[in-house]
């Protein structure tokens, strides 16, 4: 599909796969307007009184409605790879690889796509861009309708390599990480900077207090707890290799976030 707006090209595939219910637009666009902005909108069957967005390490709710002069004044949401907005029993999420301005309206949802400011850049956004997002209906809420997971989906696509097995003892299949609770993701795996171990970040992204065991493909002798700064904070149990982890919400933070370090 191509469109023209302005000056500027837009061309689509919209694509449903088979047995996936996320409907992808993969846009391309070579972009020429001035203080114009491109967005698109979705009226959906859904109504419910808050809309939920991603941020770094968890989600936030804001209001669908203007009832103040300060909610008219914030015109959009910045948020991350998702936006969902749910009644119970059924919702709808709004995907995006790469795009960060939300706003849902009622039963309308809307994402900013690209811009034409002129000030402090006169050439802001001009030029070709490529990038998809996906409307995903779902049952439930965001959490049965894994709106988290399909939106990890679309970002970090599954990559098939061909390789040349290996004659040695290693197992035919085998995680660098591994974590048994839904809602748990592993954000970050990279060397210690203070010691020779191992640092695994990890959030707990559904905004509840739950366990976890940590899966490391790897022997653990010893695992700690750790702040940002990588100070060992306090020791974790381990068991038959397996790390055991309680997380819970942050008091300074929509969602619980944890940072622990395997050494071996």
């Amino acid at each position: 599909m191509v469109r023209h707006v302005g000056s500027s090209r837009i061309e689509q595939v919209i694509s449903l796969e088979a047995g996936s219910p996320r409907l992808e637009f993969r846009t391309e666009v070579d972009w020429h307007e001035s203080h114009q902005l491109l967005k698109v909108a979705f009226p959906v069957a859904v109504h419910a009184p808050v809309a939920t967005y991603e941020i770094q390490f968890g989600h936030l709710q804001r209001p669908t409605h203007a009832s103040t002069s300060w909610d008219f004044a914030k015109f959009e949401v910045c948020a991350q790879q998702w936006a969902d907005l749910s009644e119970g029993d059924y919702g709808v999420a709004l995907l995006n690889d790469c795009k960060y301005g939300y706003d849902i309206q009622g039963n309308v949802m809307r994402l900013s796509l690209l811009r034409a400011t002129t000030w402090p850049d006169p050439t802001a956004d001009r030029g070709h861009h490529r990038f998809t997002y996906a409307l995903l209906p779902h049952t439930g809420d965001l959490r049965a309708g894994r709106v988290v997971e399909a939106a990890r989906e679309l970002n970090l696509p599954l990559e098939a390599v061909p390789a040349t097995p290996s004659p040695g003892a290693r197992p035919a299949a085998a995680s660098l990480v591994r974590v048994d609770r839904a809602g748990v993701l592993v954000e970050a795996v990279k060397r210690a900077d203070r010691s020779p171990g191992v640092i695994v970040r990890l959030a707990e992204v559904w905004g509840r207090r739950t366990a976890a065991r940590l899966e490391l493909g790897r022997p653990v002798a010893r695992a700690v707890r750790t702040d940002l700064l990588e100070r060992d904070q306090a020791p974790l149990p381990v068991t038959d290799g397996d790390v055991a982890l309680e997380l819970r919400r942050s008091s300074s933070s929509p969602c619980g976030w944890s940072s622990t370090t395997s050494e071996a």
